[in-house]
C-alpha cells in the first residue's frame, strides 16, 4: 500500500497564497479532498501538488 505524506489544513495557507477560509470553504464544497483523523483534517502531499501545479479544478 502507498504511503502518503499528510499536511495539516492549518500549514496549507502557508505553503499556497490562499487564506484557511478558503480552504475550509474547498472542504465544505467537496472541492479539496481531505483525510480526517479524529479531529484532525489532513491534505494529502499529492493533492497539494496537484493543485500547486495544476490550480483547483471543480
Amino acid at each position: 500500500m502507498e504511503q502518503s505524506k499528510l499536511i495539516a489544513v492549518k500549514r496549507i495557507p502557508s505553503i499556497l497564497p490562499v487564506s484557511l477560509p478558503t480552504v475550509r470553504s474547498w472542504i465544505f464544497q467537496q472541492k479539496l479532498p481531505v483525510v480526517r483523523l479524529g479531529c484532525k483534517v489532513f491534505v494529502r502531499e499529492k493533492v497539494h501538488e496537484k493543485i500547486d501545479m495544476e490550480g483547483l479544478t471543480n
